[in-house]
């Protein structure tokens, strides 16, 4: 009995032992378990509680861009006023309102007298005049000494939706006379909270004070009449989002729509009473919590082994997910760089500290043809080639980003001129040698914009020096093959003078400021006044001078031209109307055309009215054209040269010889009259071969009767050339300078009749 007794204590000893190991075992388990819980949910929250400053920060960024192009189109609206006064008469606020209009983005601008009455001007051309805007508040506001901004609303003339800016215009005493305003349409703020927002996972909205929704992309919130009210958050965060905005404050949130969990942040604009709202769902931003979760019920059985494991992986996964959100939020996703975002801040802090830098922006010719012609595979793969070489062109303290499209900017740790001119050249060599495709030759041009950023300058404005390597960029922009230029002083002249020339113009033109100056034309063989030339001076109302180069060209490239031109020619009818009043006869007088006038719709009504209004003969105006025009749309030119004959007029073309000539152009086009390119009468190594040509063309247009033209005579010896080689009329300083009207008409009729 006492062995059995014996036998069952040592039978449940090992049961012992296995339930005290067994409590002991599920004792572990239990404290790895509640051990490894908290530790989830401590990191957790501040996984959940990084996610939500980047989300700020990137939300932040966001209002800062939507804040500053607001601050930004009111501030050119504020600019655009200040050309505005009672004094104007409709015409010219039209005039005006136009010139503002093509040099900005707004898709129209008003001037909005006290009585609330609107000249509007739409970036089409269309002109409405009297309408009718008490009714706008922002218009209200304006007229009440504040620069506004409107709430998105519905376009009255179209059916896009437009924000209006609103700034009041004063006189001299600082009394407020009008206002000046301008809509644009809010797809340039859509574009802004389009941004990718971790990834495509988030989205930005922007709500009113009251929950209001301004402007969404998704169109599930655009549907909801009202943020806060639609959505289905708790008590507390109402109560809380309410008091937010209430206080203009910023509040990070979370929610629930439609079963899903999402995580938001709400801060103010400074502008109405709007708020942006930045959303990410929660699901995303767990995503690596719940990789833990799963990686730690599966490796429970493990206990310690686990533990020591799941600390491990949940570090790695912190770590991951961080990286991971820094790489959306300050990254290119196609070539791996730097983002303008990250660029910006890193720069700013590099600058902060070593101002001896140069910003380089760098632009490839042709990208979007590589694009159509190869793929956009190819074209991916040429942008991170061009990553790859300024990755290996540059230093450990240069940075390089990839700025948009086709364009990348890089930090040279450098201001000397001939290191920055070799580098450049030598990372543009070295985009123009990349292989696009393997086996083939397909070089790659590319040009650069340079700004050396100032030594001794305690403004610090990354922007600032980003944008001015981008005008300089510009000006090599159609230049073909690898080509740089450096912002400096000179090219900032060029845009202020091109700005100051453009606000003038058109006072100028009203103002009479511009004089017609008559250059002779002889006849070579008699050598007495037959003709002149029209050519235009801006004399300033202090008596200078401005010579043509320094304005013709803007005109032409802003378009004003064609108004120059057709105030020329008046100025010409006016003087031939005075002499024949007079009772002087008539000299022909040619005038300049532009190639912009013959594609206007009424050019020919138009020039037929000028010269009746004075009840001149068409056949003493003779318009010039140029080369150029007659080789481009010859069907559309030969058309309205025909419409001039009939009217009476002559053509004239002029700097024939300049370009690559067609003698098709003699054969299809009626011309009149054949001036020939100063270029003939140079006394290079050709001359003799200048002279076979001038001679044959001369006797071409002889037989074609066709009247010739040289200009440019400065010799004797070459008005005697041309004149042997049957040349008809000359003209040049041997002769005559272009002088007024006054000592023309006394140098043409002084001689014998």
């Amino acid at each position: 009995m006492k062995r059995n007794e014996n036998h069952l204590q040592h039978l449940n000893l090992p049961r012992q032992k296995i339930r005290a190991m067994t409590i002991i075992a599920a004792c572990m388990m239990a404290v790895c378990i509640i051990t490894a819980t908290v530790l989830m949910h401590l990191i957790n929250l501040v996984l959940q509680d990084q996610t939500q400053q980047y989300l700020g920060e990137i939300s932040n960024q966001c209002r800062a861009t939507i804040e500053k192009q607001i601050e930004g189109d009111l501030l050119t609206v504020q600019a655009a006023s200040a050309f505005f006064d009672e004094t104007l008469d409709e015409e010219t606020i039209v005039s005006r309102l136009q010139a503002e209009n093509n040099r900005n983005p707004f898709v129209r601008m008003a001037f909005v007298n006290r009585d609330y009455q609107a000249t509007i001007v739409d970036l089409d051309g269309s002109i409405y005049l009297g309408q009718d805007v008490s009714d706008q508040p922002v218009v209200q506001h304006a007229m009440a000494g504040e620069l506004s901004l409107s709430d998105i609303g519905s376009d009255r003339f179209s059916a896009d939706d437009v924000v209006i800016y609103a700034t009041p215009v004063t006189n001299n005493a600082q009394e407020i006379i009008g206002v000046m305003t301008a809509s644009r349409k809010v797809d340039s703020f859509s574009a802004i909270i389009q941004q990718p927002l971790f990834g495509t996972h988030g989205l930005n909205l922007v709500v009113r004070q009251n929950g209001d929704i301004v402007l969404a992309v998704d169109d599930i919130l655009q549907q909801k009449a009202n943020f806060f009210e639609e959505i289905a958050f708790d008590g507390v965060t109402y109560q809380a989002l309410q008091q937010a905005v209430q206080s203009g404050s910023s509040y990070t949130f979370s929610f629930t729509d439609d079963g899903q969990k999402y995580w938001g942040t709400l801060g103010p604009l400074s502008y109405n009473d709007w708020y942006l709202v930045s959303v990410v769902p929660a699901s995303y931003i767990n995503q690596g919590y719940r990789q833990m979760m799963f990686v730690f019920v599966a490796t429970t059985l493990l206990l310690i082994l686990v533990f020591t494991s799941l600390l491990l992986y949940t570090s790695h996964i912190r770590y991951a997910s961080t990286q991971k959100i820094e790489h959306l939020a300050y990254y290119d996703d196609i070539t791996g760089t730097y983002n303008t975002n990250k660029f910006m801040e890193l720069a700013a802090e590099q600058l902060s500290r070593d101002k001896n830098y140069t910003l380089v922006l760098l632009d490839l010719h042709g990208f979007k043809f590589i694009n159509a012609s190869f793929g956009f595979a190819v074209g991916d793969r040429l942008l991170r080639g061009v990553a790859s070489i300024l990755a290996r062109a540059l230093g450990p303290d240069e940075l390089y980003y990839h700025r948009f499209a086709d364009q990348f900017g890089f930090l040279l740790h450098t201001q000397d001129m001939q290191e920055i001119r070799t580098r450049v050249t030598d990372i543009m060599d070295a985009v123009s040698a990349f292989e696009l495709i393997p086996g083939e030759s397909h070089p790659i041009h590319c040009y650069c914009g340079i700004k050396i950023n100032q030594m001794f300058s305690d403004n610090l404005n990354v922007g600032l020096l980003q944008d001015r390597a981008a005008a300089a960029l510009h000006q090599v922009k159609n230049l073909h093959g690898n080509h740089y230029a450096f912002y400096d002083h000179a090219l900032l002249e060029r845009a202020q003078y091109k700005n100051t020339v453009e606000q003038h113009m058109h006072a100028a033109l009203q103002g009479h400021e511009f004089i017609a100056y008559l250059q002779p034309k002889y006849d070579l063989r008699t050598e007495r006044i037959v003709s002149a030339e029209a050519l235009v001076r801006w004399r300033k109302p202090d008596g200078s001078l401005v010579p043509p180069g320094n304005f013709i060209p803007i005109f032409e490239q802003n378009g004003f031209i064609t108004q120059l031109d057709l105030y020329i020619l008046e100025e010409v009818c006016r003087y031939q109307r005075a002499w024949l009043d007079a009772g002087l006869p008539i000299v022909p007088i040619s005038v300049n055309q532009s190639r912009l006038l013959f594609y206007q719709e009424h050019y020919l009504e138009t020039v037929h009215a000028l010269v009746a209004k004075y009840a001149l003969d068409p056949k003493y105006i003779i318009l010039e054209i140029t080369e150029s025009l007659a080789t481009n749309n010859a069907d559309e030119i030969t058309a309205v040269i025909s419409g001039l004959h009939q009217m009476g007029f002559s053509l004239s073309m002029d700097d024939f010889g300049a370009g690559y000539s067609s003698l098709n152009l003699l054969r299809e086009l009626a011309i009149d009259e054949l001036k020939l390119d100063r270029d003939f009468l140079s006394d290079g190594a050709q001359d003799a071969r200048s002279q076979v040509i001038l001679h044959s063309i001369i006797d071409l247009a002889r037989q074609l009767h066709i009247t010739t033209v040289c200009e440019g005579i400065e010799t004797r010896a070459q008005a005697d050339q041309l004149r042997d080689l049957g040349c008809d009329i000359a003209q040049g300083y041997f002769f005559s300078r272009p002088i007024d009207a006054e000592a023309f008409a006394k140098l043409a009729y002084s001689g014998p009749e």
